[in-house]
């Protein structure tokens, strides 16, 4: 497998690579500059045709890690041969408050302080994000609150360490469209998300007490999930009458016979309550937003139509990907803190 580690400049991807020793590990910026010495010389045009000229390069190369910069300030240096490069896409997220403060520490890179960081960051996120799901590869935000202070990045390797294992959503969601499939008996399908869309409260958070700040930087990728999958392992699950999940009557009673769960929330407890429902469910430490997005289109490439219900950021790409995408909102009638800054044209609030 290629990886590509992208990230802003000051970000630390070097850093990160320098305690990578389980896959082999390329520095882009130095390979670049030694195919291409005079590259700080060069016009736009001829610094695009050094960066292709790398990429095509390394074509011939397996399983490597590399660095890369998707944009320099307004000049974008993702080209169409790093996106056939790479087949994993990770993406280091910096608080844009730190990056400022490197930045400022770095006569390199001080130029780009005069660029909104956080609307760059941003950008770079969505977009590869979008490349991502279009070319159908894996995607992943690490955004730790130790890659901030730069303290200890053990957990980024260890999740890092997984992928190379095999560690993948996009594999995953081939997985569960099998076995829907195989069970499926009409053209239309309905996926439900479960937490807070099929019952109306957190289930890990009513059964488990459980509290987190994976989500903190509103990313709902496979990281985050992974991240969540092992605090869970620390948690005792409680069953009671004094503990009891309440469902959401109006949205169960869309439950149709080809219908499935997808879900991010505890394992155990969705078996617990897709049984009750009589549904099956899919879940897991790989159930994340790409997930639950690159499902419903595999399911769609299958011939199938797709309904999908859901509450949060987590399932929004699924709700805009399906043929009928419904936003359940809060008891309060409003939608989800995490949808703020999102388009929500074309889904159906219910």
């Amino acid at each position: 497998m290629r990886i590509g580690l992208y990230g802003m400049p000051s970000a630390g991807k070097s850093y990160l690579l320098s305690q990578i020793d389980f896959i082999e590990v390329i520095a882009g910026s130095k390979l670049l500059w030694e195919m291409a010495p005079d590259f700080d010389k060069r016009d736009k045009a001829g610094r695009k045709k050094a960066r292709e000229a790398v990429a095509k390069r390394l074509l011939a190369k397996q399983d490597f890690i590399m660095d890369g910069h998707y944009a320099f300030g307004d000049e974008l240096a993702f080209t169409k041969e790093d996106g056939a490069l790479y087949d994993i896409y990770i993406y280091l997220y910096i608080a844009p408050s730190v990056l400022q403060e490197r930045m400022k520490a770095s006569n390199k890179n001080q130029k780009y302080l005069r660029y909104d960081i956080e609307k760059w960051q941003k950008h770079e996120i969505a977009s590869l994000r979008a490349y991502c799901h279009t070319y159908e590869k894996d995607f992943y935000v690490v955004d730790h609150p130790p890659v901030n202070t730069f303290k200890n990045v053990t957990e980024i390797v260890t999740f890092l360490k997984e992928i190379v294992k095999g560690y993948s959503c996009i594999s995953y969601a081939k997985k569960c469209v099998d076995k829907i499939l195989k069970q499926s008996k009409s053209n239309s399908i309905v996926l439900f998300d479960g937490d807070k869309t099929l019952t109306k409260e957190d289930s890990s958070r009513v059964l488990l007490g459980y509290h987190t700040s994976v989500f903190d930087g509103n990313f709902y990728t496979g990281y985050q999930m992974w991240r969540q999958y092992e605090e869970f392992k620390s948690y005792r699950i409680l069953f009671s009458k004094e503990k009891s999940i309440e469902f959401h009557k109006e949205i169960c009673k869309r439950i149709t016979e080809d219908s499935y769960i997808l879900t991010s929330g505890h394992p155990y407890i969705w078996q617990h309550l897709a049984s009750e429902l009589g549904i099956p469910f899919f879940g897991g430490r790989e159930m994340s937003a790409e997930t639950k997005y690159f499902i419903t289109k595999f399911l769609q490439r299958a011939g199938k139509k797709i309904i999908a219900y859901g509450d949060g950021m987590v399932d929004y790409f699924m709700l805009k990907q399906a043929e009928q995408g419904y936003l359940v909102r809060k008891s309060d009638g409003f939608v989800s803190q995490s949808l703020k800054e999102q388009d929500m044209e074309g889904l159906i609030f219910v």
